[in-house]
């Protein structure tokens, strides 16, 4: 496979139909072919598709579109919800890919970040996940759009970034958050009078919560909140200002805004992995940075370690320093202000957004040199790129966890230990 037609030049024009077949799945799902030295990337395809592609070279890498699958790859299967292929979502990734062929995939993916980022050689990593491969979602971010047409609320499409589909399902969200969005959408004449608006519909442990993204002034949302009786707090974000709370009718102070699990199953699965490896170092001091509600701050604090967690978000700090043993403290503050200060520690455990940690973080930890560092990441390629900032570590392990199934989003505990200690 791999011949073009025409063949008149050995390099690749700047547009060209070849047919080339699909090796391996790259980070963001794309699939991976090589065409005359050029690295092609493919989307929506599966590892031993034969595909007839539209390529547009750009510099030494090329990106193809699906003009006609030749021969399907053996772990090619029909997506279930219609919206991937209809209206070409771009919520999901892979699921073009039966599920086995997609956790191989994020172990691949996560190895070989590991490998060219941050020149560690590693195996592949172990693949944990939990029972349900659908509706795992508690928690959906969609764009509103508002136009001559009407209101509708959806996804982008993975082509289009411009162009939003009205929604009608997702098969990988709890379907209660599809009966919420039905009610916000028949209240939508409400809600703030512009062309563009982002909400982000989460279940709570008694309801649902509702953050909105946009606009300069809603003077309705007391009528938007009465229409809504779905939702048990609103959060509303205006252009250019902080969020505010617009709506509270919950009973408990458990931040919900912020710091639910999108997929409680695993979410526990990788809590309760990286306190069971936090506690085979025995540590007596541990630094519990970008701690959120602090989950693993409170169970470490309980069983006699001193425990400093460094959050920036208020409320959730607020929140974390109630469950704290005495000895203990959350600290509201940006982690590379902090951290210097907060260690030296015998283990830090770093959970950062999907950015990684600031190179003055990396910097600290050389530094300070704890004994071990746990570290949670929800992008291998920011994962690598910050151990290799931390040449006096050796990585003894790697996990992952199929957190989001269907998409190509892979979480990793990367385990590093002090080499004098390893």
């Amino acid at each position: 496979m791999g011949a073009c037609r025409p063949r008149r030049r050995v390099t690749v024009p700047v547009s060209e139909l070849c047919t080339v077949e699909i090796e391996s799945i790259a980070s963001g799902g794309d699939g991976v072919a090589r065409h005359n030295g050029l690295v092609v990337f493919v989307p929506r395809t599966a590892p031993g598709d034969v595909v007839l592609v539209h390529i547009e070279k750009k510099g030494r890498l090329a990106r193809g579109v699906v003009e006609l699958i030749g021969r399907p790859g053996a772990s090619r299967v029909r997506p279930a919800c219609d919206h991937y292929d209809g209206d070409r979502c771009g919520g999901c990734q892979l699921q073009h890919l039966e599920i086995g062929a997609q956790r191989e995939a994020k172990q691949q993916i996560v190895r070989d970040a590991m490998r060219r980022i941050a020149k560690r050689e590693v195996e592949l990593p172990e693949m944990r996940h939990g029972t349900k491969a659908w509706e795992y979602r508690r928690s959906v971010s969609v764009a509103i759009r508002r136009d001559a047409v009407g209101i509708r609320a959806g996804f982008h499409a993975w082509d289009d970034m411009d162009r939003v589909f009205a929604l009608t399902d997702c098969r990988i969200a709890d379907p209660r958050l599809l009966v919420a969005l039905r009610e916000v959408m028949a209240a939508a004449a409400l809600l703030p009078a512009v062309p563009n608006l982002r909400a982000t519909l989460r279940l709570s442990r008694t309801g649902v919560v509702l953050v909105l993204e946009g606009g300069h002034e809603w003077r309705s949302h007391e009528r938007f909140a009465a229409a809504v009786p779905t939702f048990e707090a609103i959060w509303w974000v205006p252009f250019g200002a902080d969020r505010r709370l617009v709506h509270d009718r919950r009973s408990h102070a458990e931040p919900d805004a912020s710091f639910n699990q999108v997929n409680p199953e695993v979410g526990d699965l990788l809590g309760s992995f990286v306190i069971e490896r936090i506690r085979a170092h025995a540590p007596r001091t541990l630094v519990d940075a970008y701690a959120g509600s602090g989950d693993v701050a409170a169970t470490m604090s309980h069983e006699g370690v001193q425990v400093t967690a460094i959050e920036m978000d208020e409320e959730a700090v607020a929140y974390c320093a109630t469950r704290l043993a005495p000895g203990s403290r959350a600290v509201v503050a940006r982690v590379e202000e902090l951290i210097g200060r907060a260690l030296p520690a015998d283990v830090v455990l770093l959970n950062p957004p999907r950015a990684g940690v600031d190179a003055q973080v990396t910097a600290a930890l050389e530094a300070a040199r704890p004994h071990a560092i746990l570290y949670v990441s929800c992008d291998p390629a920011t994962l690598a790129r910050d151990v290799s900032r931390l040449p006096s570590y050796r990585v003894t392990a790697l996990t992952a966890f199929d957190m989001f199934p269907q998409t190509a989003h892979v979480e990793t505990v990367c385990e590093l230990v002090l080499e004098r200690d390893a």
